[in-house]
């Protein structure tokens, strides 16, 4: 008989970490659903890539700052074509530029919708299948929830949100669902930041070097596989930045 394939949900998918999120659970023998928004192009290449892989893939094109709705139509479509979820990565993700001027009440509610109420939502909706399959959840957090930019305020304090969420999430849905998160520094460079910034953020990582999206992609992976007895859990994925 053969084994039924396991099943993961990416938020965010189409680029950068995010796809090398799909990628990398693809080659792992996952298949995969994962949502996009604009990146329609992507969306399609990667879906060509994960089927070259063997694996079914499922793009589902929502819009996060709307939760209520996303994750309405993500259910649905997800529900018309698996019956499982062996893992959720909320890894959708908003990284706008804002201080405190600049900050109004629409950059706030689009980075507590996208980085807070949807993945909230998302996990409240897939809860059942989550626990049916003895499954995990993997937040992408920021080293900015501990370690905020001023001029990010926004981004900062949401996920600092999503940070908490995921501790009391991991107590509620164990012991048959693993809620952990991912507290990444750099590891995909912003594209306005200078690269005098970029030296000197180097300078104070202790391993001397950005992280990559495959060092995302691997701990999401290990997380969902291998690390079935961590919960509740925020790992830095930031070279030794938060200790220098």
């Amino acid at each position: 008989m053969l084994e039924e394939r396991r099943v993961a949900l990416v938020t965010g998918g189409a680029k950068r970490v995010g796809r090398a999120i799909v990628q990398t659970l693809a080659a792992a023998r996952f298949d995969v659903a994962f949502t996009y928004l604009s990146s329609e192009d992507d969306a399609k290449s990667l879906a060509r890539d994960v089927a070259s892989r063997n694996a079914k893939a499922l793009p589902i094109k929502a819009d996060l700052t709307k939760p209520d709705e996303a994750v309405e139509i993500i259910f649905r479509q997800f529900s018309s074509h698996f019956n499982r979820l062996d893992l959720l990565v909320n890894n959708a993700s908003m990284f706008v530029r804002a201080d405190l001027a600049a900050t109004d009440s629409t950059v706030l509610a689009n980075a507590m919708a996208i980085h807070v109420t949807s993945p909230v939502l998302l996990i409240q909706k897939f809860a059942p299948l989550l626990r049916s399959a003895r499954g995990h959840v993997v937040n992408m957090i920021d080293l900015l929830a501990e370690r905020p930019w001023p001029a990010y305020l926004a981004h900062s304090s949401s996920k600092a949100a999503l940070a908490n969420a995921t501790l009391s999430l991991a107590r509620e849905l164990a012991p048959e669902v693993t809620v952990n998160g991912i507290a990444p520094g750099v590891i995909d460079w912003p594209a306005d930041m200078p690269a005098a910034d970029r030296e000197a953020y180097l300078k104070r990582v202790p391993l001397a070097r950005a992280g990559t999206p495959d060092d995302a992609a691997k701990l999401v992976k290990f997380l969902a596989t291998e690390g079935t007895y961590i919960t509740g859990q925020i790992l830095r994925l930031d070279g030794g930045r938060s200790i220098s």
